[in-house]
């Protein structure tokens, strides 16, 4: 990998959908995303409130994420998730790790 990025989504939810938008989400990696070119993993969060789900996804480059966004099939899980939660993406480089 030359330039990994991480893809990050925090998606406000209202409680009683927090797993409907979990749902889509593994669907949608399941189904689309592990199947990209440049994918490398995702990792889903939910919180405890039930209020919001982060979905963090590893990538090998920004074109890969680019194109993956452009893709009608991926397209459509991102419409289905702003549909019933309000998303907030963005994508970021690990500026630092820290481990005990």
């Amino acid at each position: 990998m030359s330039n990994p990025v991480t893809f990050i989504n925090v998606i406000d939810v209202e409680p009683s959908r927090q797993q409907e938008v979990i749902e889509i989400l593994a669907e949608g990696t399941e189904e689309v995303m592990s199947r990209r070119p440049g994918f490398v993993s995702v990792t889903l969060f939910a919180s405890l409130d039930k209020t919001r789900v982060i979905n963090v996804a590893r990538w090998e480059s920004v074109d890969d994420v680019t194109a993956t966004q452009s893709d009608p099939e991926a397209a459509e899980y991102a419409r289905r998730t702003a549909a019933i939660a309000s998303p907030g993406p963005g994508l970021y480089t690990v500026v630092g790790e820290f481990t005990v």
